[in-house]
């Protein structure tokens, strides 16, 4: 089993048109084409992945199809808005072998700090030893931030199976904190501005978005080579101000020759206008590099 370092692409979910089923051959192309560049670990259906739009017997089928891939880890996410889903969930996954299992906080309620931790805590309770866990700190889609002290509480209760967090924060120094404060853990940075940086703090490696599409450029970064940074900030840039998803499975189709797919609502796709946008600036981008 791989460690929780390196390259992990936050891997797109392809859905068929009109946001109908999950693609599954068109999944398995797009594993192959990251298999091609060096990709050994992907983390499905976390924000990228639009894991809150899956229904959960959906998710199992993800991970199921995942697990069939012996040469390819997955961290998948497996939070729910509701403990008993996100116990079965992750029972299921820890069952088929998952590298680790990424888990939000539950939404909706905004809970207290004390509440973040009796969650995680039952959940890590309910879940055998082998278990992993990657506790996942994005507090601008769950308005629900990861407290140090939560950390440590559960790492004293539950010792290895916290195994790492993903810091989606986009606050450096807080990422710089964590690797510091918990040096057991894999910190694993989720803010795709910021690889360089975390790499050179001493970060382990990153579960990324645009990663789905510049594997090279991030396995550079890791490899030492900071000018990498900036194409992926450009392309990062690129999508940013756009719906998310529908322009990053756009900008999959133009580097890798893949078919489209489609978003599942309630996000929506690019509009005309907004699809030449994306084309003009990423020929543009190339025609640089």
């Amino acid at each position: 089993m791989s460690p929780l370092e390196g390259t992990i692409p936050a891997l797109l979910t392809p859905f068929e048109p009109a946001g109908g089923e999950v693609d599954f051959g068109l999944l398995d192309a797009h594993l192959d084409w990251l298999r091609e560049r060096g990709v050994r670990a992907v983390s499905p259906m976390g924000t990228t992945g639009e894991g809150a739009s899956l229904s959960v017997e959906e998710r199992k089928q993800v991970i199921r199809r995942l697990a069939g891939c012996l040469d390819m880890a997955q961290v998948p996410g497996t939070g729910c808005t509701n403990l008993p889903e996100t116990i079965e969930l992750t029972r299921f996954a820890v069952e088929e072998g998952v590298l680790a299992a990424l888990v939000a906080p539950p939404t909706y309620y905004v809970p207290e700090a004390s509440g973040v931790t009796e969650y995680y805590s039952r959940l890590l309770a309910a879940l055998p030893d082998a278990a992993r866990i990657v506790l996942y700190h994005i507090p601008r889609q769950t308005r629900v931030a990861i407290e140090v002290e939560t950390i440590h509480a559960l790492v004293e209760s539950f010792g290895p199976k916290v195994a790492g967090v993903k810091d989606s924060g986009r606050d450096f120094d807080h990422t710089v904190h964590l690797i510091a404060e918990f040096p057991g853990l894999a910190i694993l940075n989720g803010s795709d501005g910021l690889a360089a940086k975390a790499y050179a703090a001493g970060g382990p490696g990153v579960i990324s978005a645009t990663a789905n599409v510049l594997p090279d450029e991030f396995e550079a970064v890791r490899a030492g080579d900071a000018s990498k940074q900036e194409p992926i900030a450009e392309v990062r840039a690129l999508v940013d101000g756009l719906p998310l998803h529908a322009a990053l499975k756009l900008v999959l189709q133009l580097v890798s020759g893949l078919p489209r797919s489609a978003v599942r609502p309630p996000l929506r796709e690019l509009t005309a206008e907004e699809e030449q946008a994306v084309e003009e600036r990423l020929a543009a981008l190339r025609a640089r590099a």
